[in-house]
């Protein structure tokens, strides 16, 4: 799987920018462009989240624990921001999943009072997010408020998002047609197998 150096390389790249170019955005030096890039170090959590946000690309593929570099929907295109969405998804996810403070704590090893602080003041920190975020079978981003979607798509799904997120834009907008196409299809086999069961019905009476 991918990491953070590899992905931080690629979003560079794929935007044609320079290792200076890329600096001169974030207010960074070259050299340590270079060494997010060869895994010597690492962006700080403030770091991370504005080349998210510059980028335009999920947390969770960032840091590499997933490989869908697009948001879902428009709705999903959300700035990272220290207004209480994060504390609020995570109290309202608990509620859903019938999770409590300390089934969190007995699966993550966090103390029960930095999850209390978090229902109340700050942003946890990626390492712990990433930790609760798997306790609770969500994604990062859902606790940061940049997705509205908390569940995880299946291994399935991953992959046809993955796939889908490697097409030119052209070719998405093809294979949106070509799903579109096929639902129609459904529909219309549906309301024909409906219809044929109706009149079953009349004929039977």
């Amino acid at each position: 799987m991918a990491n953070i150096s590899d992905r931080i390389k690629m979003l560079r790249t794929s935007a044609g920018l320079t290792q200076e170019e890329f600096g001169n955005i974030f207010g960074i030096v070259k050299s340590t462009v270079s060494l997010y890039e060869s895994g010597k170090s690492c962006p700080n959590d403030q770091m991370k989240l504005k080349i998210c946000n510059y980028f335009n690309v999920p947390l969770d593929f960032l840091i590499g624990i997933s490989n869908v570099a697009e948001y879902q929907s428009e709705d999903f295109n959300k700035a990272i921001l220290s207004d209480g969405s994060c504390h609020s998804a995570l109290l309202d996810l608990m509620e859903i999943r019938h999770i409590t403070m300390d089934d969190i704590v007995m699966a993550t090893g966090l103390e029960k009072e930095v999850l209390e602080y978090w229902c109340v003041n700050e942003v946890p920190s990626v390492r712990q997010l990433i930790l609760v975020a798997d306790c609770l079978n969500t994604s990062v981003d859902y606790l940061l408020g940049r997705t509205d979607q908390f569940n995880l798509p299946s291994g399935e799904d991953k992959d046809v998002l993955s796939y889908y997120s490697q097409l030119r834009k052209i070719d998405k907008r093809w294979a949106v047609g070509q799903m579109i196409d096929i639902l129609k299809k459904y529909e219309s086999e549906n309301e024909s197998s409906v219809a044929a069961d109706d009149q079953r019905k009349v004929v039977g009476k």
